[in-house]
């Protein structure tokens, strides 16, 4: 399916899953896929987006060949594209097989410190795809999560508490699919401790159920 052929077919609001599955064996269509972000201003950049984060998911393989596109999205001034952005390299570690991400690193985990909540939340969230490609990677990236209650979030232009709180989630988030590999077990209980009163109840509630998990 060529470029224009695509455009006129997603302004019908097609199921994106069994399309993105269908551009896993058929490259005229991802690249019309990748044409379309590069070129394009209405929504369906963002159909686009997200049916290379779904195939990402999937065939990683198949997407990685477009590394260096997909990380140039990190600078889009749209925030949807920078988001899928953002999963898509975290799923592409997998198969890092030529250590792109290695010169990365430094930008992705930076937005770590973006005052864009859901910014920040999706590279924390995700976090932990590249520490299980990359171990020797964890003691940094935990560090950088390690350090998400004394950043500033914004919140319609304001310093938001309850922003800094909701990350702190995301962060608990994270360590739970790599504690036991963790060499830092020990920091990453006593942040869970200071979470339990949490004005956040769900954060609350998540780091008892960590601590129940792990603290014996």
């Amino acid at each position: 399916m060529d470029k224009h052929s695509l455009l006129a077919y997603l302004k019908t609001k097609p199921e994106l899953v069994p399309l993105a599955i269908q551009a896993g064996g058929n490259r005229e269509l991802l690249e019309s896929f990748f044409s379309i972000v590069q070129t394009e201003h209405s929504p369906v950049r963002y159909s686009c987006t997200k049916a290379i984060r779904i195939l990402s998911e999937q065939q990683p393989r198949i997407v990685y060949s477009y590394f260096d596109e997909i990380a140039s999205w990190l600078h889009d001034a749209n925030s949807f594209v920078k988001w899928d952005g953002i999963l898509i390299l975290a799923n592409l570690a997998a198969v890092d097989t030529e250590n792109h991400f290695s010169r990365l690193y430094e930008e992705y985990f930076a937005l770590l410190r973006c005052p864009q909540m859901i910014t920040a939340a999706n590279v924390a969230g995700n976090a932990w795809k590249i520490v299980q490609a990359r171990p020797e990677w964890e003691p940094d990236i935990t560090k950088r999560l390690l350090e998400v209650p004394h950043i500033v979030y914004l919140h319609h232009g304001e310093p938001s508490p309850e922003c800094t709180r909701v990350l702190c989630g995301h962060v608990l988030d994270c360590f739970d699919h790599y504690f036991d590999e963790s060499n830092h077990q020990a920091d990453m209980l006593r942040f869970a401790q200071s979470l339990l009163d949490c004005p956040r109840k769900a954060v609350a509630r998540r780091a008892a159920r960590f601590l129940h998990q792990y603290g014996h």
